[in-house]
């Protein structure tokens, strides 16, 4: 996991630096390197809102006691 994260560092700083002072490929780029920055600075364990999918943002975890409880209840 630690390699990962300072590889997707690397990258967000690479494509800031890269579409630093044009104004369209920052806004182009804006809310991909929002979700990357977020992916990369979120802890396993730490309750809160998680980025679990980079291109589906509005999946989320369900964890095994949530689960049976509602396969249980049905």
């Amino acid at each position: 996991m630690r390699i990962l994260r300072s590889r997707l560092g690397r990258i967000i700083r690479d494509i800031r630096r890269k579409i630093e002072g044009q104004p369209a490929l920052e806004q182009a780029f804006a809310l991909p390197l929002s979700r990357a920055s977020q992916i990369r600075s979120q802890q396993q364990r730490l309750r809160g809102c998680k980025l679990y999918s980079f291109h589906a943002p509005e999946v989320e975890c369900i964890g095994k006691s949530k689960a049976s409880a509602l396969t249980s209840s049905a």
